[in-house]
């Protein structure tokens, strides 16, 4: 039964969003007494975010064999992926900084009467960045919900492990345990999923409905959806015309054909993994190195979400325009460093947005309530994503393909 009820999640949201909806207008003042629940999965959620980022990332960087010996196709794989996430959460800072969909969206009926809170993790003094980031205690962080220095501290402790093998071979296998747990943890909040989204998504309508925002609330966030595919189309685009450049017997037309079952794969599934045997097949069909190809696509199926860290950048810009706050250079580095980090350490595991929408917008000081605006979305807008994510590393492999001999 559960089975079932997981495998239809989908349709039962869409039909709580459905619901929700029609009786957030029809019966505005239904959804009060309720909030208790969204409140509960919101806490929940909080619960699982950060032990899965710090066991995730420690996990991940303490079981490379010999960062030492790193050859050349995984060194380049490596930094091509780095840079790749990078272009594509400043590509998604640029436009969202540039173009203010913000507009009439009344902020205090979209987040159900939710206020913005100032958080310590974008609050930060350039000459104290680094004192924060490297905190004292590891504990108190985790306490205060402070994303960076548990990511700081995850991955000092993770290369520690890295380097001595055997003496944490131990400790890796507790962090696995712990890892495995609270995704197991997690796995079991996310059966209140559709509850909880049919009560914030009823008081936001009800609330917009009451104070005659309902129009203006649902425009904006359909032109939050546009200007994002748009910093979409931009990322696919600048790959594309790259690997066109350096391999010159391959037409834009010809690479977009070849890779019509990668993207038809990606649509439907909504999963790299899914599709990770039709892009190791195209790549080498369109010239990519079999050595590039088989080391390079398996590592981007479980760290190289770049269309998902850009889509955080997306939201937290958003959210924060339409609740009136204009983060300055500092707190939008730091906010992109944050969108890498937890996108690579949760990269791979399942819900993977939840977790890192609840480590982002809780260091932005966004309510967590708008994590359930974005959720019914989300379920077009991750196989856009997926589409990009997937055609994105094929195109990678074969750009690194380039640089090894």
């Amino acid at each position: 039964m559960l089975k079932l009820y997981r495998n239809h999640q989908g349709k039962i949201i869409l039909a709580a969003l459905v619901l929700a909806f029609a009786l957030g207008i029809g019966f505005p003042h239904l959804f009060k007494p309720l909030e208790f629940i969204s409140s509960t999965f919101i806490n929940l959620l909080k619960l699982c975010a950060l032990p899965i980022v710090l066991t995730s990332l420690i996990v991940t960087i303490g079981g490379l064999q010999q960062l030492h010996e790193l050859k050349k196709v995984a060194r380049n794989s490596v930094i091509y992926i780095v840079l790749t996430e990078i272009a594509a959460v400043t590509i998604g800072l640029v436009v969202f900084n540039l173009v203010d969909i913000s507009g009439n969206i009344n902020a205090s009926s979209l987040l159900s009467g939710a206020h913005y809170s100032q958080s310590t993790s974008t609050a930060i003094d350039p000459s104290h960045i680094f004192n924060y980031i490297f905190s004292a205690n590891i504990f108190q962080s985790l306490v205060n919900f402070d994303v960076l220095p548990v990511v700081a501290f995850s991955i000092m402790f993770g290369i520690s492990c890295a380097l001595h093998q055997e003496k944490a071979r131990p400790i890796l296998q507790v962090m696995t345990s712990t890892r495995e747990m609270f995704l197991v943890l997690l796995n079991g909040v996310m059966y209140l999923a559709p509850l909880a989204i049919f009560v914030l998504i009823g008081t936001s309508v009800s609330d917009s409905y009451l104070s005659g925002a309902l129009g203006a609330n649902l425009v904006g966030l359909l032109k939050f959806v546009g200007l994002f595919f748009v910093a979409l189309f931009i990322h696919f685009l600048w790959q594309i015309l790259l690997v066109t450049a350096l391999y010159r017997h391959l037409g834009v037309r010809r690479i977009l054909r070849e890779c019509l079952p990668i993207f038809t794969t990606a649509f439907i599934s909504s999963s790299s993994l899914a599709t990770l045997p039709l892009a190791l097949e195209k790549a080498l069909e369109l010239g990519g190195k079999k050595k590039v190809v088989n080391f390079m696509l398996p590592i981007c199926a479980s760290m190289n979400f770049a269309s998902g860290m850009m889509y955080e950048m997306a939201a937290c810009l958003f959210f924060m325009h339409i609740l009136g706050i204009h983060p300055d250079i500092t707190q939008q580095i730091l906010l992109a460093l944050a969108c890498i980090l937890t996108g690579i350490a949760v990269g791979g595991i399942p819900e993977t947005s939840m977790v890192s929408f609840v480590t982002v917008f809780g260091m932005a000081g966004i309510p967590l309530s708008a994590i359930a605006i974005l959720m019914p979305l989300d379920r077009i807008v991750d196989r856009v994503r997926t589409m990009v994510n997937i055609f994105g590393n094929t195109c990678g492999t074969l750009i690194v393909s380039k640089s090894v001999d």
